[in-house]
């Protein structure tokens, strides 16, 4: 790191904190300017009138001892990242002390400088790095709620005037792919607001049609009667469209029945494309994941299968799920025309979305292609929960 970084030593032995600045003036491409605090309350007050770049604590202090030290300085330091200073025999106070906010621990006399400049440009750039999450969150909650407040306005059009049906579509459509990046708590808040709240104002709507052309028939001309009843057909075209969106947002299947399961309807929607078998243990055909994993295997095999009979020309496709001593793998193989990996990345293929829903179930993704057979796998490592556990539901 080129610039000066300003550092804070919590640390009430002088010889101890004669010690760590020497180590720190021997670490090279790492400036420091060190200020030094003996007591906690001389840390809170260095605290509160400067900014931070990193600080060093040693838990025993005169006026605080153990993690309740971790847990002021955190209170005051914020998003400043901590190092813990541990004795010889006292790693799991260091542990501990990571668990209570700290970046990191160091054993105190057994600290080269390698050792300390490591455990300091970690703990800055897991800060820094937290932080940018946390900015990327807050801007995902700002498009989720920018894309409701679309979705109600669509809403408003759709009651309103049918004529702008179109419109709505390609909102709701909008809504879907931009959802398709957010967390899966708002697929279900936004697939339970569609079925809830417009299919049945769309219902409602037809009913409404329908009263009228029945209590008033003398009042209006055949052919007006006959744009009353298409307008009624298009009412519930509409409403089957809304309940399709809203089981694309969120498959109702997964959560009531399982993954297996949801898997074999997804195969048995998808019969008139192509001959799809799914196999797996007796075993796992009850057993339930977490939310997380469910939802990520699911999406992984839909967008294998739905490229394998789109795009490959495949006559036949094989989805195969089992568990390998903890480890779920999931293996999708047609026996269509094959790809370019490399060409197809960004082409509409969906190949960096089912890496990134492996990748945020800790788990991984390899596709072989060529022609004659395309192979997708997933393998994610995970803790089966009992068959009988009910999760929430999304609509």
């Amino acid at each position: 790191m080129s610039e000066t970084m300003r550092l804070l030593l919590v640390e009430d032995n002088p010889a101890d904190a004669r010690l760590l600045r020497e180590v720190l003036a021997e670490v090279p491409n790492l400036a420091c300017e060190v200020s030094h605090a003996a007591r906690l309350s001389e840390a809170v007050t260095l605290l509160r009138a400067a900014t931070l770049d990193v600080i060093l604590l040693d838990l025993s202090l005169p006026d605080s001892q153990g993690l309740d030290t971790v847990r002021a300085v955190h209170a005051e330091a914020g998003p400043t990242p901590i190092v813990v200073l541990t004795g010889l025999d006292d790693e799991a106070t260091g542990v501990a002390a990571v668990r209570e906010g700290a970046q990191d621990f160091l054993v105190k006399g057994s600290t080269d400088p390698r050792l300390l400049a490591r455990a300091i440009r970690y703990a800055v750039e897991r800060a820094r790095s937290e932080a940018e999450l946390a900015r990327y969150r807050d801007h995902l909650e700002e498009l989720v709620a920018q894309r409701t407040a679309a979705l109600e306005s669509t809403n408003r059009v759709l009651q309103d005037q049918m004529l702008e049906r179109q419109h709505a579509q390609e909102a709701l459509e909008a809504v879907r792919r931009r959802l398709m990046n957010e967390e899966e708590r708002q697929r279900r808040t936004l697939a339970a607001a569609l079925h809830d709240s417009v299919g049945q104002e769309i219902v409602g709507l037809k009913l409404t049609l329908a009263n009228l052309v029945n209590a008033e028939r003398e009042c209006f001309t055949p052919a007006a009667i006959e744009v009353m009843r298409h307008a009624m057909d298009t009412c519930m075209l509409m409403a089957r469209e809304v309940r399709n969106i809203s089981h694309g947002l969120y498959p109702p299947a997964l959560e009531a029945l399982g993954l297996v399961a949801s898997i074999k309807q997804l195969a048995l929607a998808y019969r008139t494309a192509g001959e799809i078998l799914v196999e797996s243990p007796a075993d796992l055909e009850s057993a339930r994941f977490s939310p997380e994993v469910e939802v990520a295997v699911f999406r992984i095999a839909q967008e294998a299968l739905q490229n394998a009979l789109r795009h490959s020309g495949a006559a036949h496709v094989s989805v195969t799920l089992e568990d390998q001593n903890g480890t779920l793998r999931l293996a999708v193989v047609d026996d269509g025309m094959g790809f370019d990996i490399e060409k197809a990345v960004g082409r509409g293929l969906g190949l960096l979305a089912m890496k990134e829903r492996a990748l945020s179930v800790r788990g991984s993704l390899r596709i072989n292609s060529h022609r004659g057979e395309t192979r997708v796998e997933a393998r994610i490592s995970i803790v089966a929960a009992p068959a009988e556990a009910k999760q929430e539901s999304p609509a």
